[in-house]
């Protein structure tokens, strides 16, 4: 009889005891765990407050894990807050302290721990949320584009307005003068001549002239000077007229008088009148 009450009660005892122990390991409180996932290739953020030196960030080596930034500082009285952006380039585990160092290259004594681990596994998806995100679009209501078309086409007539009313005619093309005649410029070259006041610039446009005018009726224009002036002082018409200028305008005690170059001259003004009175 005492075997068979151990028995009957051992069984229960120990399905009770399973149950007990069963029911402990799924309520225990579990420690949180000190480590962070984060996805590969995402940065992260992550503030640091410390009270000791200036903290910068490892320099930078070729293949590093976890690339490291501080983006701001933050001064508050006794102590400093960073905030470092972090960036994990293969899986495993990492601790941000260990990308960090003080400014002058000293150790960080006191730097509190931030542990995190690379998984691959949260980054699988990564492709697929941002095309999500890329898809959502921003529909703007009201008259935005109206009102933005309406002021693109005002500016523009204003920028017209602003260039072309009130801006100045062109003025009309000077009306080129004729070129004065043979006549017209030995005008006033033979009053002042009879006046007396021819000075030396006028003498030489008077001899340019006449010389001019016996050329032309020589026909030696395109002559060279030297032919055109032989041919001129052979002549039996302008040789005596062109040795009587010539000596009166280049011998101060010449003979000749300014009524003998006066009556050489008069003979081409008239003979010029006249042809030009013909229609």
């Amino acid at each position: 009889m005492t075997s068979t009450f151990s028995h009957r009660f051992t069984r229960p005892a120990l399905t009770a005891l399973g149950m007990v122990v069963f029911l402990a390991v799924c309520f225990w409180p579990r420690q949180p765990k000190d480590s962070l996932n984060v996805p590969l290739g995402v940065e992260q953020a992550a503030i640091v407050t410390y009270s000791g030196p200036p903290v910068a960030v490892m320099p930078y080596k070729w293949g590093v894990a976890v690339n490291v930034r501080i983006a701001r500082i933050t001064e508050q009285p006794g102590v400093r807050i960073y905030d470092v952006r972090y960036l994990v380039n293969r899986p495993g585990n990492f601790d941000l302290k260990d990308y960090l160092t003080a400014e002058n290259g000293a150790r960080l004594d006191g730097l509190p721990s931030f542990k995190f681990h690379g998984d691959p596994k949260l980054s699988k998806h990564l492709d697929a949320r941002i095309q999500e995100t890329e898809e959502m679009a921003v529909s703007v209501g009201g008259y935005y584009y109206f009102t933005l078309g309406m002021l693109g086409v005002l500016w523009i007539g204003w920028l017209l307005l602003l260039i072309f009313y009130g801006r100045a005619k062109p003025a009309p093309p000077a009306v080129a003068l004729p070129e004065p005649t043979l006549a017209e410029r030995l005008r006033p070259l033979l009053a002042q001549l009879e006046a007396g006041t021819l000075d030396a610039a006028a003498k030489a446009q008077l001899e340019m002239l006449l010389l001019r005018r016996w050329r032309e009726e020589l026909a030696v224009t395109n002559a060279p000077m030297d032919t055109a002036l032989d041919a001129i002082n052979r002549s039996e018409q302008t040789g005596q007229p062109l040795r009587q200028l010539q000596h009166w305008l280049h011998h101060p005690a010449s003979p000749v008088r300014r009524e003998e170059i006066a009556a050489v001259i008069a003979p081409y003004t008239v003979e010029a009148e006249k042809a030009e009175a013909q229609p």
